[in-house]
C-alpha cells in the first residue's frame, strides 16, 4: 500500500448496486477511502461536502447522467481538477469522445477486469497528485520570483539614491567653482568701489566731475548685476537638475547639453579642457532631468580622465547629435587615452569604478545605463576610438546615447 492510496479518496457514483459492490471490494482491499452514491446528484453534494482525489462515474443513470454530472462539475474552479474516469457499457466512439469532451480522464468498461480497473486508478491518482505538485512548486518558483524582483527593485532604488547623492555631491563642488569667479569679481569691485571713495576727491559741485563719477559707479553697479545674475542663472541650473519631474516634457537638446556644460564649465576651465560641439536644435520629448544627469555624468568622467592622462597634446572633448529615422543619436568623446581593454566590459557593472576609492562611487556608469535603457527606452554604448582634431591625433573613449525622438511612440 503506497502512501497516495493511503490517502486519496475514491468516490464511485453508479446506480447498479451490484456494480457498485464489486468496485468498492476491489479497491477497499487498495486502502483508498472510498465513497459511493447512486445517483449523479447525490454523488455531487458528497463532492461539495467532502474532499475527493479521484471519481469514478458510471456514464447510464437515470435523472442526471454521468456526461452531465461531469459538465457541472467542470463549471465549478473548485472542483474541475478532479480526475473523472467513466464507468460505461457503452464503447461506441462517438460516446467515448463524448466523454473526453465534457471533462473525463479515461474510460473503463464494463464489466471491467480487476487488474485494469487498479491500474487506471493508481495511474490517474499519481498523475493527479504529480499535477498538484507542479502547480504548488510552481506557486512557490513564482513567489521567489516575485520576492526576487521586489529585491531588485529595491537594490536599484538604493543605487539611484546613491547616484542622486553622488551627482549632488559632484554639483555642490561645480556650484563652489561656479561661484568663485563672479563673488570674487564682486568683492573686487566693492573694495575698488571703496578705495575710489576714500582717494579721489571728487568737487560734485562741478557738473563734469559728477558725471564722471556717476558713469564710474554705474558701470561698476552693471558689473555687479551681471555676476549676481550669473549666479542666479547657477541657482535655476541645478534647481532644475534636481527637480523631481518624471513628467515626460518637449525640450530642445541643445539647450539641454548647454546648460550641462554651463554647469561643469568652471572645471573644464580649470583643467584647461577644450569643448567642440556639434549640436543640432532637435525637438525631444523624454525626461530632461533623467537625460541631463546621464550627459552630465559621462561629461564629469571624461573631465576627471582628461585630468590624469592624454594621449593628444591638447585635451579635447567633443559632443555631436545627429537625427536618423526618428532616433536622435549623442555622440560625447574626449581624448584621455580611451578605456583599457581588459575594463571596457565592466564600466558598466553595479559599483565598478577605474577612479581612486574617495573620488567614485563605482554606480554613475552602471545608473547612467539604466535610466538611458528603462527609463528613456533608448541605448547607452561606449567604445574606444581615434579622431583628428586641428591636425592633432588622438585616442579616447566614445560613449553614444541614442534615443527615441518621442518616448511615447
Amino acid at each position: 500500500m503506497t502512501k497516495q492510496q493511503e490517502k486519496a479518496t475514491i468516490l464511485i457514483i453508479d446506480d447498479n448496486s451490484q456494480n457498485l459492490q464489486v468496485a468498492l471490494n476491489i479497491l477497499s482491499k487498495e486502502g483508498y477511502n472510498l465513497l459511493y452514491a447512486q445517483d449523479g446528484k447525490k454523488g455531487l453534494e458528497h463532492i461539495m461536502e467532502n474532499h475527493v482525489d479521484l471519481i469514478l462515474l458510471d456514464v447510464m443513470m437515470p435523472g442526471m447522467d454521468g456526461y452531465s454530472v461531469c459538465e457541472e462539475l467542470r463549471k465549478k474552479s473548485d472542483f474541475n481538477t478532479i480526475p473523472i474516469i467513466f464507468l460505461t457499457v457503452k464503447d461506441e466512439e462517438n460516446d467515448i469522445v463524448r466523454g473526453f469532451e465534457c471533462g473525463g480522464v479515461d474510460y473503463i468498461t464494463k464489466p471491467f477486469h480487476t487488474s485494469i480497473l487498479l491500474k487506471r486508478v493508481e495511474t490517474h491518482i499519481k498523475l493527479s497528485q504529480t499535477t498538484k505538485d507542479l502547480q504548488k512548486l510552481n506557486e512557490n518558483l513564482q513567489q521567489e520570483v516575485e520576492e526576487k524582483i521586489e529585491k531588485i527593485r529595491f537594490k536599484d532604488q538604493l543605487l539611484f539614491q546613491q547616484s542622486k547623492m553622488a551627482s549632488m555631491g559632484e554639483m555642490i563642488g561645480n556650484i563652489a567653482h561656479q561661484w568663485r569667479q563672479p563673488l570674487g569679481s564682486i568683492n573686487s569691485v566693492l573694495i575698488g568701489l571703496k578705495l575710489k571713495l576714500a582717494f579721489d576727491k571728487y568737487d560734485l559741485s562741478k557738473e563734469e566731475e559728477r558725471q564722471n563719477c556717476i558713469a564710474h559707479f554705474d558701470e561698476k553697479l552693471d558689473n555687479i548685476e551681471n555676476y549676481t545674475n550669473l549666479l542666479s542663472n547657477t541657482i535655476d541650473d541645478f534647481r532644475n537638475f534636481f527637480k523631481p519631474n518624471k513628467e515626460k516634457t518637449t525640450f530642445n537638446i541643445s539647450e539641454l547639453i548647454q546648460t550641462s556644460l554651463n554647469l561643469l564649465s568652471a572645471n573644464f576651465e580649470n583643467s584647461e579642457i577644450h569643448i567642440v560641439t556639434d549640436i543640432q536644435d532637435i525637438q525631444l520629448h523624454s525626461l530632461e532631468n533623467e537625460l541631463m544627469q546621464v550627459i552630465i555624468n559621462i561629461l564629469n568622467n571624461a573631465k576627471d580622465a582628461l585630468a590624469t592622462q592624454t594621449t593628444c597634446p591638447s585635451k579635447f572633448l567633443m559632443i555631436s547629435t545627429r537625427v536618423i529615422d526618428e532616433t536622435l543619436s549623442i555622440r560625447i568623446q574626449d581624448s584621455a587615452g580611451g578605456i583599457p581593454k581588459e575594463i571596457i566590459e565592466k564600466i558598466f557593472e553595479p559599483y565598478f569604478t577605474t577612479k581612486h576609492q574617495s573620488h567614485g562611487t563605482g554606480i554613475g556608469l552602471y545608473m547612467s545605463k539604466e535610466i538611458v535603457e528603462k527609463h528613456l527606452y533608448g541605448k547607452l554604448e561606449t567604445a574606444n576610438v581615434d579622431f583628428t582634431h586641428d591636425g592633432e591625433h588622438c585616442h579616447g573613449a566614445q560613449f553614444i546615447i541614442t534615443l527615441p525622438l518621442d518616448i511615447n511612440k
